[in-house]
């Protein structure tokens, strides 16, 4: 990664999921998924129906505040260059 790379990615987007256990089974998922900029957290929520939507927040802890609304929830930050594969 060279100097310029790295200042780049430094103010990149950082990435969170939201946890959950919506049917309180024991099988925790991840709710929704989004990405924290500057001044707002534009999530991804997966509903109930199987549709998906699309909210924008303050931040990833107010998006985690609406789900704690429904279901109990923890936020869980993506490392940065972590490989999802």
């Amino acid at each position: 990664m060279t100097d310029i790379d790295r200042r780049l990615l430094a103010g990149a987007p950082a990435l969170f999921g939201i946890v959950a256990d919506p049917e309180d089974d024991g099988h925790p998922c991840v709710v929704a998924w989004g990405h924290q900029l500057a001044e707002r957290a534009v999530t991804s929520w997966f509903l109930a129906d199987g549709s998906l939507e699309v909210a924008v927040f303050g931040s990833a802890e107010a998006a985690l505040e609406t789900a704690e609304s429904l279901y109990p929830a923890r936020l869980v930050w993506v490392p940065p260059g972590c490989s999802m594969t």
